[in-house]
């Protein structure tokens, strides 16, 4: 038995593991520069918690803008509108490194909005190309393929996210100055560039306009909203990206300013976040395609609504919270990262082929307001309420997560009753038997696991 990681990316055709690698230098880039050390450098300068809710709302709010895509991927390709705008954003992106001139000369604020704009620039951009993202994907993974290649790929970002936070952890350790978390900006532009020219190497990407064709024009879009399965598909995956989105948005501040945590402390902690999705998403993928799609992503919102509402129970000043907080924050990532993958996956096999580039977009259009509108409320609540704004972000996580995880189920289920999933996973008479059934399944050790080490 190999290393998980690299036994499924070698089981990939060519095409899927070329596009693994433009992904890991992709994640390299992104994570360095809208990843949670923009939070830590968003603080470093004395900016407010509102202001940084917007800088973290800015890249999923973007993503708006591919509503408007459809002519540019069809016209264009994949592959020669991801190459230009990848290049473009990491360009747009050097604009951080006026900051420290702009507070030096016109003040603090002045140095937040310079920051705004690089951040805002690189987001738009990327929003301006992302649209050809699956629908390549969707030429060169075959049908077969996809479970394994999605799991891969996010086993694959995780390992990079892992490495990236350690050395980000070691650059920061200290009283870090601005030159550090310069210097971490100007490896995520080199990435991002790396990154741009590989995507060169991967087949597949090229234009299909052709006006007779409905997946040509703005009908693809017409097609995919009249799908009403999938259109209550996106929405209550919406919802649980935002619960997401709800702990991202205040998990690092509250480590920082409510708990104290040094900035070094905070990027380990986020490292073996990380590190556990890299440890735990192969079994829940092999979960899922055992107990079915539906049945996993429940388990998956369940266990990370719960996590949600023990960070209210780790208040600042008790002394278990700085012991206990590192084991729930471990917790909500990887069942965060599970459900991530499970409902990426369920989505690219029921696209329509031949209007892919609208059902595809419109899924990017739903999760993407629900993690972009999030993050600034969540930021405003914390500005004016303090703690009980942290505490107000966890217990709505929390609290939608489960009700919109039962609906998840529920369309993916076909419309089913719930009554065989509050049964059989949230019976209120067995709850530590969900937690439990949810662990087995993370560390491995549920039946599927072995099924797949038999096979290999």
């Amino acid at each position: 038995m190999g290393f998980p990681l690299l036994t499924d990316y070698k089981k990939l055709s060519a095409a899927p593991r070329s596009f693994l690698v433009f992904s890991a230098c992709n994640v390299l880039s992104w994570y360095s520069l809208v990843g949670p050390v923009l939070v830590l450098f968003g603080r470093k300068i004395e900016m407010p918690a509102s202001w940084i809710g917007f800088l973290i709302s800015f890249m999923p709010l973007s993503m708006i803008l591919v509503l408007a895509t459809i002519p540019l991927v069809t016209r264009l390709g994949p592959k020669k509108l991801m190459i230009s705008t990848w290049i473009i954003r990491n360009l747009l992106a050097g604009l951080v490194f006026l900051v420290p001139w702009a507070m030096h000369a016109h003040g603090p604020q002045t140095g937040w909005v310079v920051l705004l704009f690089a951040v805002l620039g690189f987001c738009v951009v990327r929003a301006a190309g992302v649209g050809g993202w699956f629908p390549w994907l969707h030429d060169v993974v075959p049908t077969k393929e996809q479970s394994r290649f999605f799991s891969t790929e996010m086993a694959l970002a995780q390992f990079c996210i892992v490495v990236v936070t350690l050395v980000q952890a070691l650059m920061l350790r200290g009283d870090p100055g601005l030159g550090r978390f310069l210097s971490i900006n100007a490896f995520g532009i080199a990435a991002g560039l790396l990154s741009a020219f590989w995507l060169a190497r991967v087949p597949g990407g090229q234009a299909t306009y052709n006006p007779e064709m409905p997946m040509s024009s703005m009908a693809s879009y017409v097609t995919a909203w009249r799908d009403r399965s999938y259109r209550y598909f996106v929405a209550t995956t919406a919802l649980c990206f935002s619960c997401f989105a709800w702990i991202n948005a205040s998990i690092v501040l509250y480590m920082r300013d409510a708990l104290g945590f040094a900035d070094t402390p905070i990027m380990f902690i986020m490292a073996g976040g990380n590190l556990s999705v890299l440890l735990t998403v192969h079994s829940w993928g092999r979960f899922a395609d055992h107990s079915g799609t539906g049945h996993a992503a429940l388990l998956a919102m369940i266990g990370h609504s719960v996590g949600a509402l023990a960070y209210l129970f780790l208040p600042p000043g008790a002394p278990w919270s700085a012991w206990l907080l590192p084991p729930t924050l471990v917790a909500t990532t990887l069942l965060g990262a599970a459900y991530w993958t499970l409902s990426h996956r369920y989505m690219i096999s029921i696209v329509d082929k031949e209007h892919k580039v609208g059902y595809t977009n419109i899924w990017v259009l739903g999760t993407a307001i629900s993690m972009g509108v999030t993050p600034i409320v969540a930021g405003y609540i914390i500005e004016h309420f303090g703690l009980n704004g942290f505490r107000i972000n966890f217990a709505v996580s929390g609290v939608v997560g489960i009700l919109a995880g039962l609906g998840n189920y529920w369309v993916v289920h076909h419309r089913k009753p719930l009554r065989h999933a509050l049964d059989e996973l949230v019976n209120p008479i067995l709850p530590v038997r969900t937690l439990a059934r949810i662990a087995w399944v993370t560390v491995g050790l549920h039946s599927s696991n072995k099924i797949e080490d038999d096979e290999a």
